[in-house]
């Protein structure tokens, strides 16, 4: 009699991320963040245009530019709020990681461009590195949500090259890959948005959340 092999049975853990990530993105599409990457886009690019004035007519003071990086946070999480809503990054257990992950690289960004200024600007290689970042960021990201953001990540890999061969126009180079980055994915949510059904909370996520509430309880 001829051996049959066990049926293998489904990961759990694979079950998780897929339910996760259809709550993420039923939370994603009805507080329009597509609307909010969009504008989020802009203000990046106009403030990177800002900085690449200054760079071009010779303003090398520090605090101009920590100046407009500050103004730029500050605008992105109000216009986050208003549009997502003030708990956006709690709204769903997959926003609160994706939330840390680009934390995570704002401080590194930050942090490497102290050390260079630290260090000396003979060579200005932060801004370089910044695009490093971005593409470990997607490259997070899709490993988390969907692999298609690997697209990004590549882009910002060669926006990287880019920057390093064309290094007088650097901030606008950054900027304007960002830019575009923002209004695919914006446009991509919004037009999700626009033909997609309602979706139910799924029973992991459901489990997921009430582990949260237990362990929050605890503290």
């Amino acid at each position: 009699m001829p051996m049959i092999a066990p049926k293998r049975p489904a990961n759990p853990l694979s079950r998780w991320k897929s339910e996760l990530v259809a709550d993420l993105e039923r939370v994603a599409l009805r507080d329009r963040w597509g609307l909010a990457l969009m504008i989020l886009g802009w203000i990046h690019l106009a403030v990177f245009v800002t900085c690449q004035v200054l760079y071009t007519i010779g303003d090398r003071r520090n605090i101009h530019y920590l100046g407009l990086w500050g103004l730029e946070l500050v605008t992105n999480l109000w216009v986050i709020r208003r549009v997502a809503g003030p708990r956006w990054y709690r709204s769903t257990p997959l926003a609160a990681v994706l939330t840390r992950v680009w934390a995570t690289f704002l401080i590194l960004s930050f942090n490497v461009a102290s050390l260079n200024s630290l260090t000396g600007f003979s060579i200005e290689w932060f801004k370089a590195v910044w695009a490093t970042l971005s593409t470990f960021g997607f490259a997070t990201t899709a490993y988390l949500v969907n692999p298609w953001y690997f697209a990004p990540a590549v882009q910002m890999y060669f926006t990287g090259l880019l920057m390093v061969v064309l290094p007088n126009w650097q901030y606008l180079i950054y900027g304007v890959s960002w830019c575009a980055t923002f209004q695919g994915i914006g446009l991509i949510l919004e037009r999700k948005r626009g033909r997609r059904q309602p979706i139910k909370f799924e029973p992991a996520v459901l489990e997921f959340r009430a582990v949260e509430e237990a362990l929050a309880e605890r503290r």
